[in-house]
């Protein structure tokens, strides 16, 4: 299975992306520890889920790219990977490089920050079951449950979202179908604009002595460099688009750069963009 290598991309969905990626992890980590009445404030898990299928007829697989725990997780690794092996290009050329002093010390930095990342991943949700306050004792005297609770989330976020990352969204994860199942024509997704996109290329490509007829769509790729999946939303709607708006941002940007209107990929429901 062929890794992808993500592009950083900046936009308006990036950091709505970013900002509840916070929100969320904030409640994460900060509600297990608090109580009201004597009682340990929780999340009505059945209400959310209520609230998740009917955000998914209304505005696709937002949940995935905005709120989802594993793109949240896959997200916060991408971003240490990032701080300690450089952009894509970097990363690229550190992978493909000969063994060397440099290129270990940088994958045991990265994959040291993953695991405490993980393990207070781990910690956390096993205080969501069990009070946090008694927990750390629990553990230090090795309470056989907790223990492997932690161990086995911690595991996942470092598996999933550090190793494996997306294509976990692509061939595992049961909610991704679902919720495809119910978009509908009039659902929000991540759309390409064909009419105004096509044919692809650079505006002085030329054929002969004839300059040929371009659409607005460079096809610079970046789209492609910056989707979590690796996908090219250009050749129509994919069953592993998440919708996190990363390729609107890159393209959004082009276009600002080429001085021509925002939106050949936008969010729109699929009856108004063919």
């Amino acid at each position: 299975m062929q890794r992808v290598y993500v592009r950083a991309t900046r936009g308006r969905y990036t950091r709505r992306r970013l900002a509840w990626g916070w929100i969320s992890q904030s409640l994460f980590f900060v509600l297990p520890w608090l109580n009201w009445d004597g009682r340990r404030l929780l999340l009505p898990v059945l209400a959310l889920f209520v609230l998740l299928m009917w955000a998914s007829a209304r505005v696709g697989r937002l949940f995935c790219g905005y709120l989802c725990a594993h793109t949240v997780y896959a997200d916060m690794l991408l971003w240490i990977e990032r701080r300690i092996e450089g952009e894509r290009s970097a990363r690229m050329r550190l992978d493909a490089a000969p063994p060397s002093l440099r290129r270990h010390g940088r994958k045991i930095a990265k994959h040291g920050a993953w695991l405490l990342l993980s393990f207070a991943n781990g910690f956390t949700m096993v205080a969501w079951f069990m009070p946090a306050r008694t927990l750390p004792a629990l553990l230090w005297h090795g309470a056989p449950a907790p223990s492997a609770a932690l161990l086995a989330y911690a595991s996942l976020t470092y598996i999933n979202g550090g190793l494996l990352r997306h294509r976990i969204c692509s061939h595992v994860c049961p909610l991704g179908p679902l919720q495809n199942a119910l978009i509908g024509s009039r659902t929000l997704v991540v759309s390409y604009d064909h009419q105004r996109g096509e044919p692809r290329g650079l505006r002085n490509a030329k054929r002969g002595d004839a300059v040929l007829a371009q659409g607005a769509c460079l096809d610079c790729t970046l789209c492609i460099q910056v989707c979590p999946s690796g996908g090219d939303i250009r050749n129509g709607m994919r069953s592993d688009c998440i919708g996190c708006g990363a390729c609107i941002d890159a393209c959004d940007r082009v276009m600002r750069q080429r001085g021509e209107a925002e939106g050949l990929i936008r969010y729109a429901a699929r009856i108004k963009v063919r």
